[in-house]
């Protein structure tokens, strides 16, 4: 029994290590998602993402071909860590119980 212990001791270790990571990786990423609007006939690019509990757009202008794309796989790339994220921190909570034991709420 005590070896399985040590063995989800050290996987909430490395998922604690993974969080950081992602994290880390998250700060460094674009938020927000590429939205466009139409103004007179003309369908501008702009950067919609959250300040706070405002939803801000900033208008991309007239970005050269290979920064948008970079803009855009950055964005999906930070999805990607957001999901990876929520997944490490669930899998977290459900070995912290499995070592810890369910704590009981009455």
């Amino acid at each position: 029994m005590q070896s399985v212990v040590g063995i989800l001791k050290e996987e909430l270790k490395r998922l604690g290590e993974a969080e950081k990571s992602y994290r880390r990786e998250i700060k460094k990423l674009p938020r927000g998602s590429v939205q466009y609007k139409k103004i007179k006939g003309g369908v501008y690019p702009y950067l919609a993402f959250r300040k706070g509990r405002k939803v801000v757009s900033q208008y991309l202008g007239r970005l050269p071909k290979e920064e948008f794309e970079a803009l855009k796989k950055g964005i999906e790339v930070r999805d990607r860590y957001r999901r990876l994220l929520s997944e490490v921190r669930r899998n977290r909570s459900r070995i912290e119980r499995m070592v810890h034991g369910a704590r009981s709420t009455v």
